[in-house]
């Protein structure tokens, strides 16, 4: 089964440029400027803010959650035109969520535009349509740690031991409370390794009600569990770390499997019981490999001496064609990468954020089964079957494992806005550069003509740092000056 999704960019570009000025996000603190060795760094002026979105590209089997964390926050979703399908693009919805309100948009299945004035989160999925899902809880930056939360309960708690968990990687004061109402429905004081959770008999009353959690100390994590189907994140909140901490149910097979995926290099791991204390496992992990522990029930820890990556998704115990999806995490954890290790029930879906971008995937053996180009918002859908497999590009790309459509989980597309809000800095740093180099030489340069060339090698090493930061370390000039183009055309 396969599928390909083109995005017409143009649309993109078109509705975002329909945004008037008076609606544009608040300017970020004044970045300065360097003009080079020997001259001293002054700030930047505060230059006029055009009128922008934040754009980005997400995949989903079903639906869209939007969660606001802004009042007055002025989203539209648009689909993208599809030739296999005859889809038509254009907006399918438009509209304002507030802060700790959602919108569930059904999208259909396929890859789609999401513009926003201000940041929000994107939950893909069917968790209001197949509510046997499980996430852990992204932000407005696409963090999976955090001082504030909002999340949307799937639809049913209908299985019996469903639960939301909040857990501390330092110790917390952490609240749960309706967003609407602000009544509070739990608040603990947590250590280190702690964690407060609501059980079925809490969130079956709930149904698919908007949860605010804060943590007023530290940041914490925030894991939904309805069924497995879902990556782990580490205690320094990526996806890819040394240290983790997540329940294990029994949802809906029985047991759930615990994966454990080595990366570049061979990983000592140890995989603790948090309740007792007794080591589950304890060994190696060769590089790109994979260990699998089938659980039922636990509050468990993984430690390791390097990098890993922890999933909790059918493998080994009835992996193939398991109805769950998963978004990969990449090398660096961020979501979007250019090198993931991601394992699948059935299916991969992969998009790109970037033009020209060549693919490979390649199986546990190292066999090539895909090679291809994706474009700017393109996806591409294979059915390799059960498996552990490493998916490589040129540029950034997202990645998705699992089978059916049922399942959920928060898209990496919100990572972009933080990408862009440093790619904006980025380019008004370069403006300025050119701006202050242009009148040494007696020339006065007007900022849109100081702006208009694509950002050079020199330009990108000097500054790129913050923009590479937020998204992952090897993003290209090539990659830059493409997501330039979309900011300045805005």
């Amino acid at each position: 089964m396969r599928r390909t999704t083109a995005l017409l960019l143009t649309t993109l570009t078109t509705l975002a440029a329909c945004k008037r000025a008076d609606d544009a996000p608040k300017p970020a603190p004044t970045p300065v400027v360097d003009t080079g060795p020997g001259v001293a760094k002054r700030p930047l002026p505060k230059p006029a803010e055009p009128a922008r979105m934040y754009t980005t590209y997400f995949y989903t089997a079903a639906e869209a959650v939007v969660h606001g964390y802004e009042d007055g926050t002025k989203v539209r979703i648009v689909a993208l035109g599809d030739a296999a399908s005859q889809r038509k693009g254009g907006t399918i919805w438009e509209g304002v969520v507030g802060t700790g309100e959602t919108k569930t948009v059904p999208t259909g299945a396929g890859v789609f535009g999401f513009l926003s004035d201000k940041k929000a989160a994107i939950l893909a999925g069917t968790p209001s349509s197949c509510a046997v899902v499980g996430y852990f809880v992204k932000d407005q930056e696409g963090r999976y740690r955090s001082n504030r939360f909002f999340t949307q309960l799937p639809s049913s708690a209908a299985l019996g031991s469903e639960r939301m968990v909040v857990w501390a990687y330092e110790p917390a004061e952490v609240t749960i409370r309706n967003p609407k109402t602000q009544e509070v429905l739990a608040s603990k004081t947590l250590a280190a390794g702690g964690r407060l959770e609501l059980d079925h008999d809490v969130i079956k009353k709930l149904g698919n009600q908007v949860l605010e959690i804060v943590s007023s100390q530290s940041t914490v994590a925030v894991q939904v569990y309805y069924d497995q189907g879902f990556i782990v994140p580490s205690s320094n909140g990526r996806g890819a770390g040394k240290d983790f901490l997540t329940f294990v149910g029994a949802l809906t097979a029985g047991s759930n499997d615990l994966d454990v995926i080595a990366l570049d290099q061979d990983a000592k791991v140890t995989i603790t019981d948090v309740e007792t204390g007794k080591a589950l496992f304890t060994g190696p992990v060769k590089a790109r490999g994979i260990k699998t522990l089938s659980l039922a029930n636990r509050y468990v820890r993984v430690q390791s001496d390097s990098d890993v990556q922890v999933v909790v998704a059918a493998f080994e115990t009835l992996g193939s064609g398991y109805a769950e999806h998963h978004f990969a995490t990449g090398r660096e954890g961020g979501g979007i990468d250019n090198d993931f290790s991601v394992t699948t029930s059935g299916g991969l879906w992969m998009f790109s954020y970037f033009a020209d971008n060549a693919v490979t995937v390649t199986n546990m053996a190292g066999v090539e089964i895909y090679k291809g180009t994706l474009q700017t918002g393109m996806g591409h859908e294979i059915a390799p079957g059960v498996g552990l497999f490493r998916v490589r590009s040129s540029k950034g790309l997202s990645v998705m494992g699992g089978a059916s459509s049922c399942g959920a989980d928060y898209s990496p597309a919100a990572g972009m806005f933080a990408v862009d809000e440093a790619m904006l800095q980025v380019i008004q740093q370069v403006t300025q550069r050119r701006i202050e180099e242009a009148k040494s030489r007696g020339v006065d340069l007007e900022p849109a003509a100081a702006a208009a060339a694509p950002i050079s090698a020199e330009e990108w090493d000097r500054y790129g740092t913050p923009a590479k930061s937020k998204g992952y370390s090897k993003m290209s000039l090539d990659e830059a000056n493409q997501r330039a183009a979309t900011l300045k055309a805005k």
